[in-house]
């Protein structure tokens, strides 16, 4: 390593991580949205829904 390069610390460690973390979890939420969208669109919320309230 140069004279001028620092190692890395751990705050510097933790907020690259914690933005990866973040990443991930808008595209888990992202993934979660479209399913749920697709599947109102679809009418399998509605489907469902006409089955438990035919079961009661």
């Amino acid at each position: 390593m140069a004279s001028g390069e620092s190692k890395p610390t751990q705050l510097t460690r933790g907020a690259k991580r914690g933005v990866i973390e973040y990443f991930l979890l808008f595209a888990l939420l992202l993934v979660v949205m479209v399913t749920a969208w697709t599947l109102w669109d679809n009418g399998i919320v509605d489907t469902v829904a006409a089955f438990i309230e035919g079961s009661r």
